[in-house]
């Protein structure tokens, strides 16, 4: 099964004032001109990677991760995504963050998790619609 892998192609000096993070894995900095090592830096991590893990990338404009994305694309990577600058690509994280949430709220009795319904303490509702109009503002923000 394919992993998910979220890295940010500025330079060391930009990542030490702070990565993006998210749930979908832990940031790693990949300078854009030395992305063709992504596999060696993720070996020495003890991470094995393959063509086919989800690879998202972000930069400060969008303008380093478009040509890191090129480049792992010519590389063989199947299922690259470039999320673009830092402020943009921290929407789409947090959107996408805020909807796995929502699904597994959602979904979670499939899961033997329990699942607070409108009457279990009377605030199941409105618990859902602030759920709803928060994701519905962040997709405005795009």
């Amino acid at each position: 099964m394919p992993q998910e892998l979220l890295i940010d192609v500025r330079s060391p000096l930009e990542f030490s004032t702070g990565p993006l993070v998210s749930d979908i894995a832990p940031t790693v900095n990949i300078e854009y001109t030395h992305i063709d090592s992504l596999a060696d830096i993720y070996a020495q991590q003890h991470i094995a990677v393959s063509k086919d893990d989800h690879i998202t990338l972000y930069c400060r404009s969008g303008r380093r991760s478009g040509i890191a994305k090129q480049r792992l694309e010519e590389l063989g990577f199947s299922n690259v995504r470039d999320i673009g600058g830092f402020e943009e690509a921290r929407r789409v994280l947090d959107r996408e963050m805020v909807g796995r949430q929502i699904e597994e709220g959602l979904g979670g009795e499939e899961k033997g998790e329990r699942v607070v319904r409108d009457d279990d303490d009377g605030r199941g509702g409105a618990r859902r619609e602030g759920l709803e109009r928060l994701l519905k503002g962040l997709e405005a923000c795009d």
